[in-house]
């Protein structure tokens, strides 16, 4: 073949993709709300549904100030490997889950394992609250206030 049929087949080809493209652009756009499907369904959260967060400073011997204690020493990895463990294991934090270490290791996050409606939230944040309270390995806890988007300042 020669150079010149090549560039020809070559610029026929890419004439052909860049109309093939204008023309996928300029179709309708589909409704955002389709139907589902025959068999599937739609699950939605409710509105303004979240977990509820707490900041948690453990103190003692115990394995989750020890995982707190570890973490402080930049052994993060494996620090949150023990307290999701712990937090499985111990039948007093059912419902908790772990979310993070904050700066250096001072405190842990835990959340809710389920999203809290706001009309629930000041409830379960006090129960949590109190029941954090009243363990013996917990040297600190307060609710964990979190900013969402729609705020300005």
């Amino acid at each position: 073949m020669s150079i010149a049929a090549l560039r020809m087949w070559g610029m026929t080809v890419t004439g052909a993709l860049m109309a093939a493209l204008i023309v996928v652009a300029l179709q309708p756009e589909r409704a955002a709300q389709a139907e589902p499907q025959a068999g599937f369904e739609i699950a939605q959260a409710p509105a303004q549904a979240a977990p509820v967060a707490f900041l948690v400073r453990f103190q003692g011997l115990g394995p989750i100030a020890r995982s707190q204690a570890q973490a402080a020493r930049g052994q993060t990895q494996a620090a949150q490997r023990q307290v999701e463990l712990q937090l499985q294991r111990q039948s007093a934090f059912a419902g908790l889950c772990f979310d993070r270490f904050t700066v250096g290791g001072a405190e842990i996050v835990l959340v809710t394992c389920q999203a809290i409606v706001a009309s629930e939230r000041a409830r379960v944040q006090q129960q949590w609250l109190a029941r954090l309270q009243a363990m013996r390995a917990v040297d600190y806890v307060d609710a964990n206030a979190t900013a969402t988007q729609g705020r300005a300042g």
